[in-house]
């Protein structure tokens, strides 16, 4: 279901140029005041498109926990291209290397799986315009 919503809402992905800005459509972007050479991060916009915003927060939820590779999924992956399985593959280290760095680090655990939910993003970006 998450993979299906977030095709049908992006739609062309070429449209985006940049990672940043998929995030942003998706109001995944962090809200700043600066004012007299100072800079302050805020929160995220939230001005976006709800709907891949909430499943990119959802998809997220669990990344921190090391998960095998099942047998189902690995007979899944003998069909695919390997420079998808490559993104995947580098997606699933980096957001279990961010998750458990930041949580470490004493950061809220719905901080951490936005922070995830923007790289994740990114990563759906680079499949989606390897897969185009």
């Amino acid at each position: 279901m998450t993979a299906m919503t977030l095709i049908t809402e992006i739609g062309d992905v070429k449209r985006f140029k940049h990672p940043r800005q998929l995030t942003s459509y998706a109001g995944l972007d962090i809200a700043e005041y600066s004012s007299g050479g100072k800079e302050k991060k805020l929160s995220i916009t939230k001005m976006g498109n709800r709907r891949i915003r909430t499943a990119a927060i959802e998809s997220c939820q669990r990344v921190d926990k090391a998960n095998k590779l099942s047998k189902r999924l690995a007979e899944h992956r003998k069909h695919q291209d390997a420079k998808i399985i490559d993104v995947a593959d580098r997606c699933i280290k980096r957001l279990r290397k961010k998750s458990n760095n930041l949580l470490e680090a004493g950061k809220h655990k719905n901080k951490v799986k936005v922070a995830c939910a923007r790289e994740f993003l990114s990563f759906i970006w680079e499949a989606l315009h390897v897969a185009a």
